[in-house]
């Protein structure tokens, strides 16, 4: 397996963020260029490439499901597809466990925020020592399971001591957390000294978050955007989304004590990482 053909570039700025797109303009525009081109018929294709999860060469699909226009194109989602002939798992899934197993490394114990998906399953396999929940709401108590040994966590209110774990993995979940900043408190009081916590929120590269939805005291929510929702594993309906991020969300990471803060850009036709010519996660530390 060659990993070389993946570079990882960290960004934890604003204004770092604009520098690398001005230093980058024609190796962007080249993926953006590769991507029109495999997408230029408008029906499903495949790519040809290199799972990690396999470890051999295969086809990644895609296709038009879940489709947006992107600068006055219909364009894939490639994030959500990309999806590997062999293990099934997706650009987003596979990338995930690259990143954890050749940027983290996992040594110990791993919670992560989802438990009935093929991603856990995948993690427990693979590495072992891992934890997962759903969020139930009320139906069970929190750190207790349901009927089919699905465990119920609310990431704003854990039912883990403090310093259980040194990887926390979390994917597309804090948007719909309306007071996301008590999840990161959560989960930097779980986490070990030393440990990291890797996890993907909408980000929109704008220097400040966009509230979409706000709760009032009375329980009542108030859209200030129009409402979108997300598909969740547990229900049926989605979830509906309250933010979307910006890079003030790293500040806010710093304030709650994370160092090391950074959003992890990267792009590979080989593995199938594709997506508007860069594709990212965010990773942050607790000091030692």
């Amino acid at each position: 397996m060659n990993t070389d053909l993946l570079i990882f570039t960290g960004i934890n700025t604003h204004d770092a963020y604009v520098h690398y797109k001005e230093q980058n303009v024609e190796e962007l525009r080249r993926r953006v260029t590769i991507e029109r081109a495999l997408s230029a018929s408008k029906n499903a294709f495949s790519v040809p490439g290199f799972c990690y999860i396999c470890n051999k060469d295969v086809e990644f699909r895609v296709d038009y499901s879940h489709s947006f226009q992107w600068e006055g194109e219909l364009t894939p989602n490639y994030r959500e597809h990309l999806t590997c002939s062999g293990c099934g798992f997706n650009n987003r899934m596979r990338a995930s466990v690259h990143v954890l197993e050749q940027k983290i490394k996992p040594k110990g114990s791993i919670y992560i925020t989802e438990q009935i998906t093929p991603l856990f399953t995948l993690l427990r396999k693979r590495i072992g020592n891992v934890v997962g929940s759903e969020y139930l709401g009320s139906k069970v108590k929190y750190g207790q399971f349901d009927k089919n040994g699905t465990r119920n966590e609310s990431i704003t209110k854990l039912s883990f001591p403090d310093r259980s774990f040194d990887v926390i993995m979390s994917f597309d979940v804090l948007e719909h957390v309306p007071d996301y900043a008590n999840g990161f408190i959560e989960c930097y009081r779980v986490l070990n000294p030393g440990g990291q916590m890797q996890f993907t929120v909408p980000f929109t590269g704008l220097k400040h978050s966009i509230t979409r939805a706000e709760i009032n005291q009375d329980g009542k929510i108030t859209h200030i955007q129009p409402a979108e929702y997300h598909g969740d594993p547990v229900k049926n309906e989605g979830c509906l989304c309250f933010h979307h991020f910006g890079w003030d969300l790293l500040d806010s990471l710093r304030a709650i004590g994370f160092v090391d803060v950074s959003a992890l850009f990267y792009w590979s036709q080989h593995y199938g990482y594709m997506g508007k010519g860069e594709q990212m996660l965010f990773i942050a530390s607790k000091p030692k």
